[in-house]
């Protein structure tokens, strides 16, 4: 078994034009790498709920283990991520009153038409977990297909960020893989591919990958190594490594260990 893994839907039909960058996927991209966790794959669609339905579907049929979108979630007419999950869940739209009392509380709204906006971002999939929302006003949800969780989050950077602090970083500190990276000069990847299959067939449950990269004019290769097995020693990977690396003149060190 190696990462944890995910399948990012990014919706906006704003991210389609031109007229905003997809910040949201590099960050989540990165964010998840970080924790232990990669991304296995993103679409982005527009606001329209067949295009969302299309990647749902895509993302569903992955091997990610999680699901998450990104936008929206808002009072506007377009805005139409919940009712596009419900309808492809096969599910009914219900007043969430956890999330609407949790709004009105924070926000205050000031008008009857505000009062009525509060209570369309309100509205979840029947048997969605909202996820409140600290920092703006729309909740996300969090729902369960089949084994997988969906995570419905914001598209405003700043909101999803927090939200995804708060509701999917503990979920992937329950189920992150432990790891090791290394650092390799003066190998190539075509020598030591030989030694990195063998350890993948006497590992199996380790996920091993190398990444050959240029810095500051010099071959630099980078060698993960990940599993959900807490019976693996990853040292012993390592010291493999280390063995071929420095029987073949080359530098080796371990950059990180998670």
């Amino acid at each position: 078994m190696g990462r944890v893994s995910a399948f990012i839907v990014n919706i906006g039909t704003e991210l389609l034009i031109g007229r905003t960058i997809n910040g949201n996927l590099q960050w989540l991209g990165s964010r998840i790498y970080s924790l232990g966790g990669e991304v296995l794959g993103s679409i982005t669609v527009h606001d329209r709920k067949d295009q969302i339905a299309f990647a749902l579907k895509c993302a569903l049929n992955s091997e990610a283990d999680f699901i998450i979108t990104t936008g929206g979630l808002g009072p506007t007419y377009d805005d139409i991520t919940m009712e596009a999950i419900a309808e492809w869940l096969g599910k009914k739209l219900v007043l969430n009153e956890n999330a609407l009392s949790f709004m009105i509380k924070l926000r205050k709204p000031m008008s009857e038409e505000s009062k009525k906006a509060y209570e369309k971002m309100a509205t979840l999939p029947e048997g969605s977990t909202p996820l409140f929302n600290y920092v703006g006003a729309a909740p996300g949800a969090m729902l369960l297909i089949g084994e997988k969780r969906l995570f419905v989050l914001p598209g405003v950077p700043r909101e999803m960020k927090d939200m995804f602090e708060r509701y999917v970083e503990p979920f992937i500190g329950h189920s992150v893989s432990r790891g090791i990276v290394t650092r390799i000069e003066e190998i190539f990847e075509a020598q030591i591919s030989p030694l990195i299959t063998k350890l993948t067939k006497s590992f199996p449950s380790v996920y091993v990958k190398s990444h050959p990269s240029m810095e500051y004019g010099k071959s630099v290769l980078r060698i993960e190594a990940w599993t959900q097995d807490s019976s693996v020693d990853l040292m012993e990977i390592y010291r493999e490594l280390e063995n071929f690396v420095k029987a073949h003149g080359g530098k080796i060190n371990l950059e990180n260990q998670a």
